[in-house]
C-alpha cells in the first residue's frame, strides 16, 4: 500500500524564474537583442554575424568592403571612429552569439546571418 502522507512541493517564485531563464538560455530561446543602428557599426556587426555562421564568401566580403568604404567616405569617419565601430560591432555580435545558448545560434544564423550575407552579396553585384 502506498503511503498516504503526500506533501506538495513549495516553490519559491525566484527559483522558478531562475530555472525558467536557465531553460530558455539552454534551449536557445533567449530574448534577442536589437542589432546596432549606427550604419558603419551595423555593417561590421553583419559581417561578424555572417562570419560566426560560416557564411562569408568572397562576394560577401566584397560587398562588405564596398559598403564600409562608402559609409566611411560618406560620413567622413576617421580611423578612431572606424576602430570604435569595429569594436562595438564585435562586442555586440559576440554577446548575441553567446546569448543564444546551446544550439540557439542555428536559428540566428538562418535568419540574421543569412540576411547579412544576402545584403552584402547584393551590394557586391
Amino acid at each position: 500500500m502506498a503511503p498516504t502522507n503526500t506533501r506538495l512541493i513549495e516553490l519559491n517564485p525566484r527559483h522558478v524564474a531562475l530555472w525558467w531563464n536557465i531553460l530558455a538560455i539552454a534551449t536557445g530561446n533567449a530574448v534577442a537583442a536589437e542589432p546596432p543602428t549606427e550604419p558603419l557599426t551595423r555593417a561590421y556587426y553583419d559581417l561578424e554575424v555572417a562570419s560566426y555562421c560560416g557564411l562569408t564568401t568572397e562576394r560577401v566580403q566584397a560587398g562588405f568592403v564596398r559598403e564600409s568604404e562608402r559609409l566611411i567616405k560618406q560620413n567622413d569617419i576617421d580611423q578612431s571612429g572606424i576602430e570604435a565601430a569595429r569594436m562595438q560591432a564585435w562586442k555586440e555580435a559576440y554577446s548575441e552569439w553567446d546569448n543564444r545558448g546551446l544550439g540557439g545560434f542555428r536559428k540566428w544564423c538562418s535568419t540574421d546571418g543569412q540576411a547579412a550575407a544576402d545584403r552584402f552579396e547584393t551590394i557586391a553585384q
